[in-house]
């Protein structure tokens, strides 16, 4: 990477760019544009000169993560590092503990810093904006926090970055880095696409910086294509991808999914994905030469706006174990509840009353419009009863457990039911075999506590007696179950005593002191009848004569 005085020979033909010069850059919001225009500013900072010489204002802390990381990455450890001010206690510690020679975060939080004293800004010899679009779309406090800041700002050195020259990023080049010299990023040629192939939709997928690793493996398992090409611009990133590849368990010479730099070629693939965003839309378009049926892209928050120009606004998020899949779970425990009606045989009354619609509509239809009169009631009841307030329970009398059992809902009861996960069971096999064998719907159901032995299953408390009937003795997974109250299991532990012995039941129930004492008289007369004690004197008798003191008185 060419360093600053380079980069201005580049611009102008001339050299001595230093202190107080600027640069504008147009580039993508990509991580290898960080090092693009980073790379040449730290190359001038001097370790022995002291104090903070590179800061780095971004649009949030996320963005400043990411350049942390880049720049780690570029440099080595051994290089400069630019500390992230995601916190302004530990930048304080930092800044009191040793040098911070570069600085990223946003213009609200390092001016923060500036008028605490912290960081001063008469060391600093560059100044850097990325990305100075993103920073003056972030609203007025944003602008006010950069303005302020680029104000107090002294010699050093601008460099503007930003997407695309916008009046506003040309404005703020006006006012603040007035001669600028401008870079922009070569030109691509923009390959032709097959006149029979039509690019898809683009999906991505939103993840930060140093997450794209684990979005990748959610990627493959998720989307699990027959075959693909894993797009990486840098050896880093194809390493990261290659890495995972061999953690999931392909081989080098599987030729159904491999990693690429770059280039993805002519041989057809059913999935291409960019582990990191394309940068021109000639790399975007390349990929056409494959046809491929789906395109993904990995990319972090602020490169999705440029992505979207990019794809000329054919882009579309691509939600991985979100909404989409915990739908997909609802209609599954549906579908359950169906199967086990039908399993059950089918309910005559109800052919009898669909038969005639039959001349009209498909059953498929008539299936569709029943379920969707249901899913319609059962929602309006559970509208209902949010509605009604609860009615106050009375407290159970002492000794006296609730009927419903420890832990169970208002209106429900707990059944308990014998087999668990060691048996291979879910909770949607249990929601399929209570609602459609116990013939309740399901939402009827309540909280499926489901244990390595045994399940707890909460039920509506007038379901209950029907459940048991029904359900008791039915095979799930090969295996018999027993249904019962859990209420009825505890009153016959209770019963049983303590250690599983049953209790007499010929014996007293009225404790120890209501018992009548003997009436038998005591060898020394009634306790009452006694003189009452001198304090010191026994009434025993001791052996060998009377007490000492009575022969010391003879």
């Amino acid at each position: 990477m060419p360093d600053l005085e380079e980069v201005g020979e580049h611009a102008s033909g001339q050299t001595g760019v230093g202190r107080g010069q600027s640069l504008v850059y147009t580039l993508p919001h990509t991580t290898e544009s960080i090092a693009e225009f980073l790379t040449p500013a730290l190359a001038r900072v001097d370790p022995s000169a002291g104090g903070t010489q590179v800061v780095v204002v971004t649009r949030d802390t996320e963005t400043a993560l990411v350049i942390s990381e880049e720049t780690l990455r570029v440099s080595g450890p051994a290089g400069i590092e630019v500390v992230p001010i995601t916190n302004a206690a530990r930048a304080s510690r930092l800044f009191k503990s040793r040098p911070v020679l570069a600085v990223a975060g946003t213009a609200t939080e390092l001016l923060a810093l500036v008028r605490s004293s912290l960081l001063k800004l008469d060391t600093v010899r560059t100044v850097a904006l990325a990305w100075a679009d993103d920073i003056l779309e972030d609203g007025p406090e944003s602008v006010t926090a950069l303005e302020g800041l680029l104000g107090e700002l002294g010699e050093a050195g601008r460099i503007v970055v930003a997407r695309k020259l916008t009046p506003a990023v040309e404005s703020l080049v006006e006012r603040y880095a007035r001669r600028a010299r401008r870079v922009g990023p070569a030109d691509m040629v923009m390959p032709q696409a097959p006149a029979d192939y039509e690019m898809p939709i683009i999906k991505y997928v939103t993840v930060a910086g140093s997450a794209r690793t684990s979005a990748l493996r959610r990627l493959l398992d998720d989307l699990d294509p027959p075959s693909a090409v894993i797009v990486a611009r840098d050896e880093a990133a194809a390493t990261d991808a290659s890495r995972i590849l061999r953690t999931l368990g392909y081989h080098e010479d599987d030729e159904s999914i491999t990693v690429t730099r770059g280039y993805v070629g002519s041989v057809a693939t059913h999935t291409v994905i960019f582990y990191q965003p394309p940068v021109t839309p000639a790399e975007l378009h390349q990929i056409s030469q494959a046809k491929p049926v789906q395109v993904v892209v990995v990319a972090a928050p602020g490169e999705v706006p440029w992505l979207r120009e990019l794809a000329s606004g054919r882009l579309a998020p691509l939600n991985l174990h979100g909404p989409e899949r915990r739908a997909h779970d609802r209609e599954e425990a549906v579908r359950q509840e169906l199967r086990a009606v039908l399993t059950r045989g089918l309910p005559t009354r109800e052919v009898v009353a669909l038969e005639p619609l039959l001349q009209e509509f498909d059953g498929t239809e008539l299936a569709a419009a029943a379920l969707y009169v249901l899913e319609r009631e059962r929602a309006q009841r559970r509208q209902a009863e949010a509605n009604q307030a609860p009615a106050a329970k009375p407290r159970p009398a002492d000794g006296e457990r609730s009927r419903a059992g420890a832990g169970a809902a208002a209106g429900m009861i707990r059944l308990f039911v014998t087999i668990g996960t060691r048996d291979g069971v879910k909770v949607g096999d249990l929601m399929g075999i209570i609602a459609g064998e116990g013939g309740i719907p399901g939402d009827h159901v309540g909280k499926i506590d489901l244990q390595e032995s045994h399940a707890l299953v909460e039920v509506a408390e007038g379901d209950a007696a029907s459940v048991i009937a029904r359900v008791n003795g039915s095979m799930i997974k090969g295996r018999r179950v027993v249904v019962r109250g859990e209420r009825d299991k505890e009153d016959r532990e209770r019963a049983a005593g303590p250690r599983g012995r049953p209790e007499r039941s010929g014996g007293s129930d009225r404790p120890r002191s209501d018992r009548p004492r003997s009436d038998r008289p005591r060898s020394d007369g009634p306790r009452g009848d006694r003189p009452p004690r001198r304090p010191g004197t026994s009434d025993r008798p001791t052996r060998g004569g009377p007490p000492r003191r009575d022969r010391d008185r003879s």
